[in-house]
């Protein structure tokens, strides 16, 4: 089955730049994508790589297709493991049925237990015949980079490394920062009408109700589902918390941008002086997402 899309599906009033280019080259050449394979599109943050797989799966042939968010699902595919009565192939017969080609948006793994959920999951699309494209930040070799656990999941990176085309998406630019720039059209419009502000608001719940305790990207969104937050107050440097502590906010915050809404964050200081000595790709991609609310930028 051809899953590629056509070129057309790409035009844009902008330049392209040469890693976009060289992604799309591979989106649209005839069974580079499919069948059974896939692109595995990573880079830095704001390098269109959204963009290209939203154009991507508009455009391809295929009725029997799915896009999903890689928390969002994640959290419905656990849900439907326990109904399932721990079923894998149950659970994802559920959430996926008969499809041909699944489109992840920013895959990532950091945790060793959801590093083997992935790990099956993947044997599992691959057995199906499932097409795989994906965006991430990271590449497969920087997956679960913690040096304790890196080497346990080096099968599946070789996995991915055969089954899917590779592609560096690492142009020049960040396009977030680029106003009304074609990589943003198609994405965020309420999340960047939010604040970050200095002025403590009289709502919400605080960082530390928030991320310190051990919640997932699932307890997150039941609270969105709900509408049970529209504010997070009291974000400390990222400096003074514990690693676990910034990185649920990470997930947080990526939570509310897939989810496209608007948020107030509250800190007695500026965006840039919170992050301050803080370093690693998860950083760079929320300072990239917060920096398009009002008043992150002094």
């Amino acid at each position: 089955m051809d899953l590629s899309a056509s070129r057309q599906a790409f035009e844009s009033d902008y330049r392209l730049d040469a890693a976009q280019l060289a992604a799309i080259d591979v989106l649209t050449t005839p069974h580079r994508v499919g069948p059974w394979g896939g692109a595995y599109l990573w880079g830095p943050v704001g390098r269109g790589k959204t963009w290209l797989l939203d154009r991507y799966f508009d455009s391809v042939d295929s009725r029997a297709k799915t896009r999903v968010h890689f928390h969002s699902f994640f959290r419905d595919l656990h849900a439907s493991y326990f109904r399932h009565g721990f079923s894998l192939e149950g659970a994802i017969g559920e959430l996926l049925g008969e499809i041909d080609l699944l489109c992840f948006d920013e895959f990532h793994v950091h945790d060793v237990a959801d590093g083997r959920l992935v790990s099956r999951v993947l044997d599992a699309l691959f057995a199906r015949k499932i097409s795989l494209v994906t965006t991430s930040n990271y590449p497969p070799d920087g997956l679960l980079p913690n040096p304790l656990f890196h080497e346990t999941f080096v099968p599946t990176i070789e996995l991915l490394k055969s089954k899917l085309q590779v592609v560096r998406v690492d142009g020049p630019v960040d396009y977030r920062t680029v106003e009304n720039h074609h990589a943003e059209k198609s994405r965020v419009s309420d999340f960047s009408r939010g604040t970050w502000t200095q002025e403590r608001p009289g709502r919400g719940a605080t960082f530390s109700e928030l991320c310190d305790a051990p919640k997932s990207t699932g307890d997150y969104l039941a609270m969105i589902d709900k509408h049970d937050i529209d504010a997070v107050t009291d974000i400390p440097p990222f400096s003074d918390t514990n690693r676990d502590a910034v990185q649920r906010f990470s997930n947080l915050v990526d939570v509310l941008y897939d989810r496209d809404v608007r948020m107030v964050f509250h800190s007695p200081a500026q965006l840039s002086a919170v992050a301050a000595g803080c370093t690693g790709l998860d950083i760079e991609r929320i300072l990239s997402r917060l920096s398009q609310l009002r008043g992150a930028r002094p």
